[in-house]
């Protein structure tokens, strides 16, 4: 499937601060595009509704991660981008958010598989163009080396349930043996696989193993591998 962005085609800027909005309209105005953007959130149940609004009158999105900062949202902006791209007739979306490297990045992980590009609002002005393109070439089939999956054994060290962002200290075999990451458990529960218990095992996931940052990492058909041989380890 191939998708494209023609001079004049809409996209809508999501972001709760509107002076933040209209900042990141500049760039992709000055590329071509008609813009427009939405800063009040409080009116939509759930991620799936606002992107309800949008399929007819809008070509792609950017959109902030924290969307409730100056009035309420039930959703964050990764959760919105990740199933924009995921979905049947896809809607090429980028997040942007100033949490990248932050504890807030835990928050983003979890969606990571369906976010092709996240750019930094510090710098967006000279990449969003790029990472639109970045993400429409992956929709299309294109998909970048950092952003291929392979099959990879996954240690489990640790299992931490409760807080905003649960997660589990891993050892991703296949991308550095010797570093540890936390990996979201929203990929382990979306398997079916109950995370007491975990700490000691072994998982089976495909990962993006070629990624440069652990926050780059995302996780799909996630298996609970087979116990080692009794004085293997």
């Amino acid at each position: 499937m191939a998708l494209t962005l023609a001079e004049g085609s809409n996209i809508l800027v999501a972001d709760d601060d509107p002076r933040d909005a209209q900042s990141v309209r500049r760039p992709l105005e000055d590329a071509g595009f008609r813009t427009a953007a939405v800063s009040d959130f409080s009116k939509f149940v759930d991620a799936d509704e606002f992107l309800r609004s949008l399929i007819e009158e809008f070509d792609a999105l950017v959109c902030d991660h924290v969307l409730s900062g100056r009035g309420p949202a039930s959703f964050t902006g990764a959760e919105v981008v990740s199933k924009a791209n995921k979905m049947e007739r896809p809607l090429p979306a980028v997040l942007i958010s100033s949490h990248v490297n932050t504890d807030q990045t835990g928050s983003i992980r979890q969606w990571r598989a369906g976010i092709p590009a996240v750019v930094d609002k510090s710098d967006y002005s000279d990449t969003i163009v790029e990472a639109l393109d970045y993400t429409i070439a992956e929709l299309s089939g294109k998909v970048a080396r950092e952003r291929r999956t392979f099959a990879t054994p996954i240690e489990v060290l640790d299992v931490r349930s409760a807080g905003e962002f649960p997660a589990a200290r891993v050892v991703v075999v296949g991308w550095k043996i010797e570093t540890t990451v936390w990996m979201p458990l929203k990929p382990i529960l979306d398997a079916g696989i109950d995370p007491a218990g975990l700490s000691g095992r072994w998982l089976e996931a495909e990962v993006n193993c070629h990624a440069k940052d652990a926050a780059d990492l995302y996780y799909e058909n996630v298996v609970l591998a087979p116990d080692l041989p009794q004085g293997w380890m």
